[in-house]
C-alpha cells in the first residue's frame, strides 16, 4: 500500500511539474537524456536539478571535507551548479534549504558500487 502511495505522489508531482514548467521541462529532459533530471520537493516548492557530473561531485566532495566549509557550503555549491529551474526559496529561505540539504545525498548517489580489496 505504501509503495502505491509513493508512486501516486510521484505521478502527481510529475503532473504538477508539467503544468508549471510545460515545454521547458520537456526540453530539459531531452537535453540531458538519457540521464534523468533530479527533483527536490520541499512542501510546495521544487528544485529541478541537472544530472550530476564527475566535475560537480569532485567540487562537492572537496567542499564537504574542508573543515572551513562543510555540509552547508557543499550543499549550496551543489544546488548552484546543478540548478535548472524551480523556486528560489529552496536556496534562499533557511527552512527550505535545511530540508533540501537532507535530500542532497540522493542527488549524489547515482549507482550503487562496491570497493573490495583482495
Amino acid at each position: 500500500m505504501e509503495d502505491k502511495k509513493q508512486k501516486d505522489a510521484a505521478s502527481d508531482l510529475v503532473a504538477n511539474l508539467m503544468l508549471r514548467f510545460g515545454s521547458s521541462l520537456e526540453e530539459l529532459q531531452k537535453q540531458y537524456a538519457p540521464r534523468q533530471l533530479n527533483i527536490i520537493e520541499v512542501e510546495d516548492k521544487v528544485a529541478i536539478l541537472a544530472p550530476i557530473t564527475a566535475t560537480v561531485i569532485a567540487g562537492y566532495s572537496m567542499a564537504l571535507v574542508d573543515p572551513e566549509k562543510g555540509m552547508e557550503v557543499a550543499t549550496r555549491y551543489l544546488l548552484e551548479e546543478l540548478w535548472l529551474a524551480g523556486d528560489d526559496e529552496i536556496r534562499d529561505n533557511e527552512d527550505y534549504f535545511i530540508a533540501a540539504m537532507l535530500q542532497v545525498q540522493n542527488v549524489v548517489q547515482t549507482k550503487n558500487s562496491r570497493f573490495i580489496k583482495l
